[in-house]
């Protein structure tokens, strides 16, 4: 393929923010569907998926046992659950101490966002650092490290700049430019503190 074939088709593959484990250890791919992280454990609510746990989110505890993965991927997940804290509170206890948890959701602009009829909640940034440090800590004792919040623009506005923008000043960029210029997913990228 010539170089600029490549570099559009580098620049337009939806799989650029596909979640990946960003350390060792045991990997658990919550809501892994049929496409699951190699080598990973994974969960899910149907049984016509690649899960090797078939359970629901809203129901707890899960059947995993404390402490048990040093790596969790949630992508396309958080959104569709009741309670977004109580799904935190048990993360955290079958994660191990330092462990990382990756978690991508449609961005509150995005139209991904309202074109799936299951989802329950559309999150900011603000929302979703507010899953690891509570803006009100009567909701959880647990608590994440943020290690970073990152917004995925559509590709005309990374190619103009906006993306890094938008990435650098996301206070004011949701305040008064989110739906000017809509963001695709929020990812993130917490570590467990124990």
């Amino acid at each position: 393929m010539p170089p600029i074939h490549d570099a559009l088709a580098r620049v337009t593959d939806p799989h650029q923010f596909d979640l990946h484990p960003t350390g060792p250890g045991a990997i658990l791919d919550i809501g892994c569907g049929s496409a699951k992280h190699p080598g990973a454990v994974g969960l899910d609510i149907s049984a016509d998926t690649d899960a090797d746990v078939v359970h629901d989110l809203d129901v707890f505890p899960y059947p995993i046992e404390d402490a048990a993965f040093d790596q969790i991927l949630l992508q396309d997940v958080i959104e569709h659950v009741a309670e977004p804290y109580r799904v935190f509170e048990e993360l955290h206890r079958i994660a191990r101490p330092g462990a990382r948890i990756q978690l991508r959701t449609p961005h509150f602009s995005s139209v991904l966002a309202y074109g799936d009829p299951t989802h329950r909640h559309y999150f900011s940034t603000i929302a979703i650092r507010s899953l690891a440090e509570p803006r009100f800590a009567h909701y959880t004792d647990i608590r994440f490290r943020v290690v970073h919040v990152t917004l995925d623009l559509w590709l005309p506005f990374r190619l103009t700049g906006i993306a890094a923008l938008a990435n650098r000043f996301q206070g004011p960029y949701e305040s008064y430019f989110a739906f000017r210029f809509p963001t695709m997913n929020i990812r993130a990228e917490f570590e467990v503190v124990k």
